[in-house]
């Protein structure tokens, strides 16, 4: 008999736990009650293969996960009670595991089994305790005190719980927590294992299944709503008590409560809460001095900023947001400019009737990380609020208009002007995949044409709403463009509406169209000359460079011969030449240098590299004027620095020898490298003549130099050395303050190369 009480709870849990995961719980009080549900599943079966093992080896292994799982538990619906109406506290939260976390590491011990004595019944295997060891009574302890904290964490909820039916909630689970798993679980678990109670009343699974019976009643237990007022409202406290309404009916839903506990942080976060009542048949805000409209509103938004709000509460807040547009009148702008960043993104912005904001801004990238079918409604949804926001008598017409498609009459349009789509989103996730984004585009193009063909019949300024249409298509270009929306859209309405506006709107665009891809053509005719340019310099570097290294190599030598020679007879007229002629073959050298750097291509062989030493050779190579003092700041991890010590050298080289050329009056060279997460940068700082603004966009091109005496391809060969380990090069400069190259270099990058290398050679 006993399979069946097992399976039925087993069953019941399971179903009840996976019914929770369905319903994509958004809060981490649903998320810890789920797992609650899926680990007392767990121990379901395992009490079931404990009861009807084939031998005591095996009933003791099952017992083990049997006791584990009843221990897990209890965390589990500790921090399904304090994540309710508490933020998240990662702190109390590991307090809370770290006693499961003990339990676990007793009941594995030896000594924990062996105070159980198990003995085969008629009823399968039931256990007596033996001896009381120690791993056995701290683990009983934790437990007892897990009890006591899910006790105390309900009489806590349901002091502070503010309405009637959470209290309900909460006395319910209290009840139950207490009577089956306190009294009923643990007390008869108990009793059989002191031998006070007959193994046949081992009725775990009959509690865990009333345990959870009476969590799901809890969580059906729901509030009637509130009727919403009018949508007529035109009194600040009026609208802002119905959008309360709405926000608090919108709260409604399976939970523990956690949407009521927010509804109220909202409440006090806004400074309302001793200026407002609820009853069973409204929300009302009560007027008051000491309530600013500006401040409420700035609170407000802020709230939704740092809070994840359901979607349809934001779009309701529209609502408030035209009333106060109206009363606040210029101090509205600024609220708008404060918050510009989250009224974008919710698409409230494009519901208010003044576009200053809209008009300033060059484009709108909230759109951007959206999967297409919900940006593609997004974009419709901002059109259809600049319509409604300028025409407020057109929120039925277009409602009708909506109602005859199939995507659109999921739009859900009020009499406030509000829009929201989420039940359309929901509706065109159910169409085939290639069908998603043209089937909306061309439903709503038709709807989006019947409206505009409505506005010009009522004699409405369409001139105005045209304007609208062209911000918000002006703003989301990118996305809309991607999405293939533009062209139908504009197509649509210039085919439907045959008005001159209509027509010039679509000319207008299919002109900026044409001279867009026109700027591309031609800057891809621009990069294929600098390229082939590019080629040709870089054929004859190659060339050059090779013919000039071998005399330059006998003149070298050549010069060490005479400067020997000057030592047995000396001549300092013909010693000050020589060292002239060694100055001159130095300069051309690092001219062939970066003629080579510049024209071969780049292998990188990446291997661990000491910078600090690699600065310090660079410095005491590289002539320094003594009008230069040097500072180095460089951290210790770069005594082991991932990087290709020949090519980093060369690049330091250059912007080392270009900072000391830009200080000829003297100044500091700055050398500094630190790590910032997964990059390393590293600064080679002047204060010399600096860079006009007008030289930055060529300073990294080939053959560009401000210098009476240089080749132009220093900063070129830096750049092309910093491109070949992943990395970036970049600048900072003031005219007569000083120049700072920064090059940012990944580490992982370069620490994987090195792994690699290291496998292959093994």
């Amino acid at each position: 008999m006993y399979e069946y009480q097992y399976l039925i709870s087993w069953l019941l849990s399971f179903t009840i736990s996976l019914y929770l995961l369905l319903k994509r719980p958004k809060t981490l009080s649903l998320k810890f009650l789920i797992l609650f549900g899926f680990v007392t599943s767990l121990w379901e079966i395992a009490s079931l293969m404990y009861r009807g093992a084939a031998t005591a080896s095996d009933a003791a292994y099952y017992f083990r996960i049997m006791i584990l799982t009843s221990h897990i538990v209890l965390p589990l619906y500790l921090l399904t009670i304090i994540n309710i109406r508490e933020k998240r506290n990662p702190k109390i939260m590991l307090l809370i595991c770290i006693p499961v976390i003990m339990q676990a590491f007793l009941i594995y011990r030896e000594d924990y089994i062996s105070s159980f004595r198990f003995a085969l019944t008629e009823y399968g295997w039931t256990y007596r305790i033996s001896e009381l060891h120690p791993s056995l009574v701290v683990s009983s302890v934790i437990f007892l005190g897990y009890l006591m904290g899910i006790t105390l964490a309900f009489v806590i909820l349901i002091r502070k719980a503010d309405f009637s039916f959470l209290k309900k909630k909460y006395q319910m689970l209290l009840f139950s927590f207490l009577l089956f798993q306190v009294f009923g679980i643990v007390l008869s678990n108990a009793l059989i294992g002191f031998g006070l109670l007959n193994s046949a009343f081992f009725l775990g699974g009959l509690f865990k299944f009333l345990t959870f019976i009476s969590i799901f009643c809890a969580l059906t237990i729901k509030e009637k709503r509130i009727q919403l007022k009018p949508g007529d409202a035109q009194d600040f406290w009026e609208v802002y008590s119905s959008f309360l309404t709405f926000f608090y009916n919108s709260l409604i839903s399976i939970d523990l409560g956690e949407g009521f506990f927010k509804f109220m942080n909202f409440v006090k976060n806004s400074g309302i809460e001793d200026h407002f009542s609820i009853t069973k048949n409204r929300i009302t805000l009560r007027e008051n001095k000491d309530l600013d409209v500006f401040e409420l509103i700035d609170r407000n938004l802020r709230f939704f900023s740092n809070e994840e709000i359901d979607q349809r509460v934001i779009d309701r807040y529209l609502r408030v947001l035209k009333i106060a547009e109206q009363d606040l009148d210029w101090k509205f702008d600024e609220l708008v400019r404060r918050h510009k960043k989250f009224l974008r993104s919710s698409d409230l912005i494009y519901g208010l009737s003044e576009h200053k904001i809209l008009e300033e801004e060059t484009k709108d990238d909230s759109l951007k990380n959206l999967d297409d079918v919900e940006a593609c409604l997004r974009i419709y949804k901002r059109i259809l609020l600049s319509i409604l926001s300028e025409s407020p008598e057109l929120t039925d017409r277009t409602q009708k208009i909506f109602s005859q498609y199939s995507i659109s009459r999921d739009f859900e349009i009020n009499n406030y002007g509000e829009v929201s789509i989420c039940e359309a989103k929901s509706r065109a996730l159910k169409s085939s995949r290639n069908e998603k984004v043209s089937k909306i585009i061309d439903e709503l193009n038709d709807a989006i044409s019947e409206v505009f063909g409505y506005v010009i019949k009522s004699n409405a300024n369409i001139d105005i709403l045209l304007m609208k249409l062209k911000h918000v298509l002006r703003l989301n270009k990118e996305k809309a463009e991607d999405l293939g929306i533009y062209p139908k859209l504009l197509g649509t309405l210039a085919t439907k509406i045959p008005k001159s506006q209509i027509h010039k709107l679509y000319s207008d665009y299919l002109e900026e169209l044409v001279e867009e891809k026109t700027r591309e053509l031609k800057k891809a005719q621009e990069d294929l000359l600098r390229s082939q340019r590019l080629a040709a310099i870089g054929e004859a570097a190659a060339i050059v460079s090779h013919d000039i290294r071998n005399p330059l190599q006998a003149i070298t030598y050549s010069l060490y011969l005479a400067k020997k020679e000057l030592e047995s007879f000396p001549n300092e007229n013909l010693k000050e030449i020589v060292n002239v002629m060694e100055k001159q073959v130095e300069y051309i050298n690092k001219i062939v240098s970066d003629l080579q750097y510049y024209a071969k291509p780049l292998k990188p062989s990446i291997r661990r590299t000491n910078l600090v030493k690699m600065i310090e050779e660079i410095i005491s190579t590289v002539k320094i004027p003594e009008t230069i003092r040097v500072e180095i700041d460089i951290e210790d991890i770069f005594t082991d620095f991932p990087t290709d010590p020949v090519l980093i050298k060369r690049a330091l080289i250059n912007l080392i020898m270009n900072a000391i050329q830009a200080m000829e009056n003297g100044g500091l060279l700055r050398i500094r490298a630190h790590r910032e997460g997964d990059y390393a940068f590293i600064s080679i700082q002047d204060t010399g003549v600096g860079i006009p603004e007008e030289n930055y966009e060529k300073i990294f091109q080939p053959l560009f130099t401000t210098k009476s005496k240089g080749q132009g391809l220093g900063l070129t060969v830096c750049k092309r050395i910093v491109e070949a380990l992943h990395g970036s090069i970049s600048f900072k400069s003031k005219v007569g303050k000083g120049t700072t190259f920064i090059i940012k270099l990944p580490l992982k990058v370069a620490d994987q190369q090195i792994k690699v290398r290291s496998t292959i050679a093994k």
